[in-house]
C-alpha cells in the first residue's frame, strides 16, 4: 500500500534528494558558477567550436596535399611558411565562421582563446596576414594558455607579410625569456633562421639553424631544418658542412620527396666539389633503385655533371645529347637545365659560341614559361639558374652578329669575282635550286600516293567510281589537267620517252651536234666542254643576287658595315661575355683590314682596354700613341688627350696648316733619306690628302715620283708598272677617282696574286688581297691628277712633262719594259726638301722581322692574311728552310739594315702583332717573292 501524496514507485528518500539536486542546479545556472561554466564550456564546444575545428583541418589537410610534390632546389626549403595558395578557401571560410560564433555567443568559455587561434590561422592560410596577426595580437592581450602559441604565430604572419623588423623584435623578445619551454625555443630559433634566410644573412641564418636543431620538437621540422641548413652552408662555400646536412636528412625519416632531394643534393655536393669518385658510387646506388625509375632522367643529368666538374667534357655532352635527344626517360624538370649545361661546355670547353648561343636561347624559352607558371619571388639558391636570360641575350647578339659579317664576307667574295665565274656560280646556284624543288615535288608526290593508295584500300569501288569520273572529265579533268602530281608522273614519262626538245629552231641539228661530241669525248677519253645547255638554263629557277655587290660603290659599303660589325663583336666579347682574347682578335682585325674605316680609332682604343686588362699596360700606352698619331684630328683623339691631361691640339690657322706640312713633309724627306722607302711614301701621300689646300701637297705628289724612281733603281719593286702597296688615305683615294679619267685597273693584279696564293690559302686569303690591291696606284693616275688639282703650280709643268714621256715610251712599246724606260726617263734628283739632302748609305746586312716558324704549311696560309694589311708596302714573304731532316717555313716581314732598326719596326708594330715575333739576319737567297 501507498501512503496518500507519495509517488508510487519513487521512495520518499530518493524524490527528496532529486528535488534538492534539481534546485540546487537551477539556482546554480549563472554563468559565474562552477556549474553554468562547465555547462557553457559544453555548449560551446559541441554547438560550435568542434565544427570549426573540423572544418579548419579539413583545410590544412588540402595544403598538405598540394605540398606533396617534388621539392624545388633552386629556391630555399622554407620551415613555416609562407603558405601556398589553397584550392579549398571554403573550408577556412567555415572555421572563421565557426570560430567567430564560439566568441559572440560564449565569451566567456574556454574555447574564447582557442576560437581566436582558429581565427588567426585560418586568415594565414588564405593569405590575409595583417587579420592573422590581429587576432594573434588579441590572443596575446587574453594572457591564457595560447599566449605562447599566439607569439609564434604572429611571427609567422609578419614574416609572411615582409615585416622583417617587426618579425625580429617579437621572436628576440620571446627568445629573450627564461619561460619558453625547449621545444618553443627551438620552434622560435628555426623561426628566426627562416627569417634571416629570407634577408639574405647567410651566417646568421646558420647559427639560427644550429641552435634550433639541437633539440627539435619533431621529425618533420628536423628533416626540413637539415635541408635547409645544407642550403644555406651551399651558398656560404662550406662543402662539407652542406654535404653532412644533407646526409643527416635521411635520420629523421622523411617523405619521399624530402629524402629523394635531400640524396640528390648529397651526391651533387660531393660530385662537384669533395669526392667525385664516391660520389658516382652513391649515384650509382641510386639508379640501381627501383623507387627511384621515375627519377632516372634527373640521376643522369647529375652524372653528366659530375662529369663535366671532372673535366670529361666529351663525356658530359654525349650524356647531355643523349639525356636530351635519345632517352625514353622524360628530361622534363631538367631539360632547361641540361641545355644550360651544353651551353657553358661549348662556350667554356670548346670555345664554339654559336652552339652555345643555340642552347642558352632553349634554356631561356624553357624557364619563362616555367616562372611564369610558378610567379614565385622567393629567394634563389646556387643552383638556380639567375643569369639563363642574360646569357641567352649576350650569345644571341654574338650569334646574330657573326652571322652577319659571315654573309658579308660571302657576299663580298661574290663580288670580288669575274663576270664568267660570277655567272658560273650563280647557274650553279639554280641547278642546286632546282634539285631541290625537284626533291620537295618527290616527296610530295610520294605523300600523295601515299594518300590515293591508302584511301583506294579503303574503298575498292570508290576508287573505280573516281577513276570513270576522272577521265570522263571529273573532279580530275580529262586527261588529269587538275592534278599535279599525274601532270608531274605524265611530263616525266613524256621527257623520258622524248627528250626535252626545245621550241626553237634547229633544235634537232643542235641535238646531233652535241650527240656528235658525247661520242668524240666518250672514245678519247677527253673532258668535252661543248656549248652551253641554253634551253635548259632557260628552264631553271631564278635565285636572287641582287644583294651581291658588283661595283665598287656597294662594295665599299659593305666594307664599312662590316668593319662595324666586327668592332661590335669585339665589344659583346670584351664587355658582355668576358673575353678578352677574342675581343683582341676582332678589334685587331679592324686595325689590319679596315683601318681606313670610321670605326678604326675606337678599334685602337679598345684593343688598349683589352690590353690593360690583361695586364699589359706598356702594349695599351703604346696603342694609345698609335691612335693619336694616325689619328690626331678624330673627336675620340681629343678625350684621349683629355684623359691623359694632354694639351688639346688647337684649331691650326691658315700659317700653321703650313707650317705643320712643311714640318711632315721634312719628316717624309727624312725617312727617305733613312731607307725607310715604305713609311715615306706613305707619309708623302698622307701629306696630300690632309694638307690639299697648302702648296707642299703637289710637292709631295711630284716626289712620290722621285722615291717611286729610287726604289726601282734599288730593285726594291717586282713591278715597275705600279706604285708599292700603300694604304691610301680615303679622302685622297676619292680624290683620284672622281677627278681623273683614269681607272685603276687592278684586275690583273688580282689574277696574279690569286695564283701566286694558290689553293691552300682559301677565300679568306684572295678577299685580303683583293682589299689590298684596291690600293695599289699608277704613276699615271697620280701625275694625271696634279695636273687637274693644281694647274699653277709650279710641280704641275714637271708632272706634264713626266706624263709626256711616259704616254710615248708606252705607246712606241705597249709593255711593262716601256713603262720602265719612261720611269728611268725621270730626275734622278730628290726634291728640295729642308736641309740638305744625301743618298742613303747601301745596306750592308738585311735584317727582317720573323713572324712565325712552323712546318706547317697550312697554317702559314692561315696567318698570312691577316699580316698582308699589316705590311703596308713592306716585303712580307714565306721562305722554305731545313732544320734537321723536316722543312721548316718562315714567314717574314720587312728588310731593314740593321738588328737595332729591326727592333724599333717590332716596337712600333707591337700591339697588333702577335707575341713571338723577333729579328732575323737573312742570308741572300735570290729574287724575292713579295707576295
Amino acid at each position: 500500500m501507498h501512503r496518500a501524496g507519495q509517488s508510487p514507485g519513487i521512495p520518499a528518500p530518493h524524490l527528496l534528494l532529486a528535488l534538492l539536486m534539481g534546485g540546487g542546479l537551477l539556482a546554480g545556472c549563472s554563468s559565474s558558477s562552477f556549474l553554468g561554466r562547465q555547462f557553457e564550456n559544453f555548449r560551446a564546444y559541441y554547438n560550435t567550436f568542434y565544427n570549426a575545428q573540423k572544418a579548419f583541418n579539413e583545410g590544412v589537410r588540402s595544403l598538405k596535399a598540394q605540398q606533396a610534390q617534388p621539392v624545388d632546389l633552386t629556391t630555399y626549403l622554407t620551415l613555416f611558411g609562407p603558405p601556398q595558395r589553397t584550392a579549398n578557401a571554403a573550408s577556412f571560410n567555415k572555421a572563421i565562421e565557426k570560430s567567430a560564433e564560439v566568441v559572440r555567443r560564449h565569451p566567456q568559455s574556454k574555447w574564447a582563446d582557442d576560437a581566436l587561434m582558429l581565427i588567426g590561422k585560418s586568415y594565414y592560410y588564405l593569405g590575409n596576414y595583417a587579420g592573422a596577426a590581429q587576432k594573434f595580437r588579441e590572443v596575446i592581450a587574453l594572457g591564457g594558455t595560447q599566449a605562447l602559441a599566439a607569439r609564434f604565430w604572429l611571427a609567422r604572419a609578419l614574416v609572411a607579410a615582409r615585416s622583417y623588423d617587426e618579425a625580429h623584435r617579437v621572436l628576440q623578445e620571446t627568445l629573450a625569456s627564461d619561460q619558453v619551454p625547449d621545444d618553443w625555443r627551438s620552434r622560435f630559433w628555426l623561426l628566426q633562421a627562416d627569417l634571416y634566410v629570407q634577408q639574405a644573412r647567410w651566417e646568421l641564418a646558420r647559427e639560427a639553424l644550429e641552435a634550433g636543431l639541437r633539440r627539435v620538437p619533431d621529425r618533420s621540422l628536423g628533416a626540413r631544418g637539415y635541408f635547409l641548413l645544407g642550403q644555406v652552408c651551399e651558398t656560404l662555400q662550406d662543402y662539407a658542412c652542406a654535404y653532412a646536412a644533407f646526409a643527416r636528412v635521411q635520420r629523421y625519416r622523411p617523405d619521399y620527396e624530402l629524402a629523394y632531394a635531400a640524396a640528390w643534393q648529397a651526391i651533387r655536393i660531393q660530385g662537384l666539389y669533395l669526392d667525385p669518385e664516391a660520389a658516382l658510387v652513391q649515384l650509382r646506388r641510386m639508379e640501381r633503385d627501383d623507387k627511384h625509375f621515375a627519377r632516372r632522367a634527373e640521376l643522369a643529368y647529375l652524372r653528366a655533371r659530375i662529369y663535366q666538374a671532372m673535366g670529361a667534357v666529351r663525356e658530359a655532352r654525349a650524356l647531355y645529347y643523349q639525356l636530351l635527344y635519345e632517352s625514353e626517360a622524360n628530361p622534363g624538370r631538367i631539360r632547361a637545365r641540361a641545355h644550360y649545361a651544353l651551353g657553358q661546355l661549348y662556350r667554356d670547353a670548346f670555345q664554339d659560341y654559336l652552339s652555345a648561343a643555340a642552347h642558352f636561347d632553349t634554356a631561356a624559352a624553357v624557364l619563362r614559361s616555367r616562372q611564369a607558371r610558378a610567379g614565385t619571388e622567393a629567394p634563389a639558391t646556387p643552383l638556380a639558374l639567375i643569369d639563363v636570360q642574360e646569357q641567352a641575350r649576350v650569345f644571341k647578339q654574338f650569334a646574330q652578329i657573326r652571322q652577319e659579317i659571315q654573309r658579308l664576307d660571302s657576299l663580298l667574295y661574290l663580288g670580288s669575282l669575274d663576270d664568267k665565274a660570277f655567272a658560273a656560280f650563280v647557274l650553279e646556284l639554280r641547278r642546286q635550286r632546282a634539285r631541290e624543288l625537284q626533291a620537295q615535288r618527290r616527296r610530295a608526290g610520294q605523300r600523295a600516293a601515299e594518300r590515293q593508295f591508302l584511301q583506294n584500300r579503303l574503298s575498292q569501288s570508290a576508287r573505280a567510281g573516281a577513276a570513270e569520273a576522272a577521265f570522263e572529265g571529273g573532279e580530275a579533268g580529262f586527261l588529269f589537267h587538275r592534278d599535279p602530281v599525274r601532270v608531274q608522273e605524265n611530263r616525266a614519262r613524256f621527257f623520258e620517252r622524248w627528250g626535252r626538245r626545245p621550241l626553237v629552231p634547229n633544235w634537232r641539228r643542235r641535238a646531233a651536234i652535241q650527240g656528235t661530241a658525247v661520242t668524240a669525248r666518250t672514245q678519247t677519253g677527253a673532258p668535252f666542254e661543248g656549248l652551253p645547255d641554253r634551253d635548259d638554263e632557260e628552264t631553271l629557277p631564278p635565285v636572287d643576287v641582287s644583294e651581291v655587290p658588283r661595283d665598287s660603290l656597294r662594295q665599299a659599303q659593305m666594307r664599312a658595315e662590316r668593319a662595324r660589325l666586327r668592332y661590335e663583336l669585339g665589344n659583346v666579347l670584351f664587355l658582355s661575355m668576358q673575353q678578352p682574347d677574342s675581343a683582341a682578335y676582332w678589334y685587331r682585325l679592324v686595325i689590319l683590314e679596315d683601318a681606313d674605316q670610321p670605326v678604326a680609332p675606337r678599334a685602337y682604343y679598345a684593343l688598349a682596354e683589352v690590353q690593360r686588362a690583361l695586364g699589359d699596360t706598356l702594349a695599351a700606352q703604346a696603342l694609345l700613341e698609335a691612335l693619336l698619331s694616325r689619328y690626331p684630328d678624330t673627336p675620340l683623339a681629343s678625350r684621349i688627350r683629355g684623359l691623359l691631361g694632354m694639351p688639346s691640339q688647337p684649331q691650326p690657322t691658315a700659317s700653321d696648316t703650313l707650317a705643320r706640312a712643311e714640318a711632315a713633309y721634312a719628316a717624309a724627306v727624312k725617312a727617305w733619306q733613312q731607307g725607310a722607302y715604305q713609311k715615306g711614301l706613305q707619309q708623302l701621300l698622307e701629306i696630300a690628302a690632309r694638307y690639299p689646300e697648302t702648296p707642299v701637297a703637289p710637292r709631295a705628289l711630284l716626289a712620290v715620283g722621285y722615291l717611286w724612281r729610287d726604289m726601282l733603281d734599288r730593285g726594291l719593286l717586282a713591278d715597275s708598272a705600279r706604285l708599292p702597296p700603300v694604304i691610301m688615305p680615303e679622302s685622297l683615294r676619292r680624290a683620284l677617282l672622281s677627278q681623273t679619267s683614269a681607272e685603276i685597273d687592278t684586275s690583273g693584279e688580282a689574277n696574279a696574286v690569286a695564283a701566286r696564293a694558290g689553293q691552300a690559302m682559301g677565300p679568306d686569303t684572295l678577299r685580303a688581297e683583293k682589299s689590298l690591291l684596291d690600293t695599289l696606284l699608277t704613276l699615271e693616275v697620280l701625275y694625271t691628277y696634279l695636273v687637274n688639282r693644281y694647274p699653277q703650280a709650279p710641280e704641275a709643268r714637271r708632272a706634264r712633262q713626266l706624263l709626256t714621256a711616259l704616254q710615248a715610251a708606252v705607246s712606241d712599246t705597249g709593255d711593262k719594259e716601256a713603262t720602265r724606260g719612261a720611269a728611268r726617263a725621270l730626275p734622278q734628283r730628290r726634291p728640295d726638301g729642308p736641309g740638305p739632302l744625301r743618298e742613303p748609305e747601301p745596306m750592308r746586312a738585311v735584317w727582317t722581322i720573323l713572324l712565325l716558324e712552323t712546318d706547317k704549311e697550312e697554317e702559314i696560309g692561315q696567318v698570312l692574311p691577316q699580316y698582308r694589311a699589316l705590311a703596308q708596302g713592306r716585303v712580307i714573304d714565306v721562305r722554305p728552310v731545313r732544320v734537321g731532316e723536316r722543312l721548316h717555313y718562315r714567314l717574314i716581314l720587312g728588310r731593314y739594315r740593321s738588328e737595332e732598326e729591326t727592333r724599333a719596326a717590332i716596337e712600333q708594330l707591337h700591339p697588333v702583332l702577335q707575341g713571338g715575333a723577333r729579328p732575323l739576319l737573312l742570308e741572300p737567297t735570290g729574287q724575292e717573292n713579295r707576295n
